[in-house]
């Protein structure tokens, strides 16, 4: 088993790799819904996968962090979510060579995503309830997953001006949240290495 700061350090940097294909990622869809050329679509796919991939690494730290007080149902919630970031991920590379059709993707994106949403509740009550992570991110984790409901709302009635501010929100708040998990993660790594 890798050992914790090793781990926790890991993880850290994934969170800054699934921060800046975030933006990376944001960038590129924007260029694509802009008219910019179908070549965007797939650049985005890539740096999706990226992101899902980057966030196996913090789910796994902060099952690890909360240790066994959280037991079992954090450790139920951490194998969902990493199985569902592995089921989006997949869909995302395998619509990228072409072995699966769009509409195909946005299923196995959809069946992923949402364990990891569970997850982002789970973390809020470890920051906001329980205290083993700084408020900060509780409150961040409850702003990524209403946001996502407020651009799925949004998205249901126009794709103008109302969900561009919601979606831009919605990236604002889950980069914040990665910085925060990267900060978090790297300081409890220092901890453990300098006692």
């Amino acid at each position: 088993m890798i050992a914790d700061q090793d781990l926790y350090r890991m993880s850290s940097w994934a969170s800054w790799v699934a921060l800046v294909a975030l933006v990376v990622a944001a960038v590129t869809i924007a260029l694509f819904f802009a008219g910019a050329g179908a070549f965007w679509g797939p650049v985005n796919d890539v740096f999706d996968v990226v992101v899902l991939v980057a966030l196996v690494f913090p789910v796994l730290a902060v099952d690890r962090l909360a240790g066994p007080a959280a037991e079992p149902w954090l450790k139920i919630v951490t194998v969902a979510a990493i199985a569902g970031l592995t089921l989006a991920a997949a869909g995302e590379a395998l619509l990228v060579i072409g072995v699966i059709d769009l509409e195909t993707s946005y299923v196995t994106g959809g069946v992923g995503i949402l364990p990891f949403m569970a997850w982002l509740i789970a973390l809020a009550v470890l920051a906001l309830g329980r205290g083993t992570l700084p408020p900060s991110i509780g409150w961040l984790a409850l702003g990524f997953f209403g946001l996502s409901i407020a651009v799925l709302a949004v998205s249901a009635v126009t794709y103008g001006p109302p969900l561009w501010v919601a979606t831009v929100a919605l990236v604002l708040v889950i980069g914040a949240l990665f910085a925060a998990l990267a900060a978090t993660l790297a300081s409890t790594a220092d901890r453990l290495v300098t006692g």
